[in-house]
């Protein structure tokens, strides 16, 4: 890859269709990469010169995301990254990001501690976090007045 272009970096749990590999990861993958060619598509540009991308498999493993985070930034023109998608990896990238200044931004994570902007000023995310989730379930049950509910979990 051309280390003088600019790309984002995207950091997901797994990268193949291998039967172990997370469906949510392959999707969001295939997410990431799209929004990158429709970037290209619409001829939106950072600096004068078109968004490309790379992604990194970190395989749940929080010193693998740093690891390929690093890797990354050695060889290519990084200007920010996409995920992780897992909460435990979430707070050492974000940490880094901060510390060499570029976002990071995640699809999927949700522990409330990363809305520590103090902490975590170039950490941003795309869903809510667990106290927002939390909050809003909490007025439904004050707008319905409900007193009890059934909990369903899947853990697959």
């Amino acid at each position: 890859s051309n280390s003088s272009n600019i790309q984002l970096l995207g950091l997901f749990d797994r990268l193949s269709n291998r039967s172990e590999s997370s469906e949510f990861s392959v999707q969001s993958r295939a997410i990431f990469k799209s929004a990158v060619l429709l970037s290209q598509q619409y001829n939106m540009k950072i600096e004068g010169q078109s968004i490309e991308w790379q992604s990194a498999e970190t395989n749940g493993n929080i010193i693998d995301a740093l690891s390929k985070t690093c890797h990354a930034l050695s060889y290519s023109n990084i200007v920010g990254i996409v995920g992780p998608g897992l909460s435990r990896e979430a707070h050492l990238v974000a940490d880094f990001g901060k510390t060499i200044g570029i976002p990071v931004i995640s699809y999927s994570v949700t522990d409330p501690d990363l809305s520590n902007r103090n902490v975590y000023r170039n950490f941003y995310r795309t869903v809510p976090s667990d106290n927002s989730t939390a909050l809003a379930i909490v007025k439904l049950f004050v707008r319905f007045n409900w007193t009890s509910c059934i909990v369903i979990y899947q853990n697959d």
